[in-house]
């Protein structure tokens, strides 16, 4: 099992978007796949809640959900929406149980500032510090028009970070989330455009999965 953890400190950063809609992805090539809701807001548990029968599965787990049960489903992915605020011991815990972190920043310099402070966090953690962690950021919400955008681009430059992609801010997203979808869900007529953004996350996550996990 290859765990993602997704995780910011600030809320709406975008990380149930991209935890639920990488999920889907993965779930669509045929493969087992959990999200782990932390967040107190359970927006991970609501998604799947009304996701429709005949659309590719994704499990659901809580912080309090049986590890036996997860275990038994034998996921090739578990995909950790952590919650906000994390930090110190927590995120500790989460770093050293997971196989990749994933930062999702939205554009505004709140934002950024948490982020800032939270990459600083996350490089003093021993596994990410030593490199035993693969830790990578992406645009979120990013309308590629703005002056916001172009802030993000300057801020992220000069991280020692990858940096993956800009996940465009689109009513796609917002129409997927509340029938319990993903971009991965619709017609390629109505969703190329906002496919687009993701290949960079998927060929960073093929680099890093041992053969035998995919």
């Amino acid at each position: 099992m290859f765990t993602i953890l997704v995780a910011n400190p600030k809320g709406g950063a975008g990380k149930t978007t991209i935890a639920t809609n990488l999920a889907a992805f993965l779930a669509g090539k045929r493969q087992r796949v959990v999200i782990l809701d932390m967040d107190r807001q359970r927006s991970a548990a609501r998604w799947l809640s009304r996701r429709p029968r005949g659309f590719p599965e994704v499990r659901g787990a809580l912080p309090d959900t049986d590890t036996k049960v997860i275990r038994e489903y034998a996921p090739q992915w578990l995909i950790v929406d952590a919650p906000a605020g994390l930090h110190g011991a927590a995120l500790n815990d989460l770093v050293k149980s997971a196989d990749a972190v994933l930062v999702p920043v939205s554009t505004s310099a709140f934002d950024f500032e948490a982020t800032a402070d939270f990459v600083a966090e996350l490089a003093t953690i021993k596994p990410i510090k030593e490199g035993r962690r693969a830790l990578a950021v992406v645009g979120s919400k990013v309308d590629g028009r703005t002056v916001a955008a172009s802030d993000l681009d300057a801020f992220l430059a000069p991280l020692s970070l990858d940096v993956l992609t800009h996940i465009r801010d689109s009513q796609l997203y917002v129409h997927a989330a509340r029938d319990g979808l993903s971009i991965f869900d619709q017609p390629r007529s109505r969703a190329e455009e906002a496919w687009s953004d993701w290949p960079p996350i998927f060929e960073w996550l093929q680099s890093l999965v041992p053969a035998q996990k995919r």
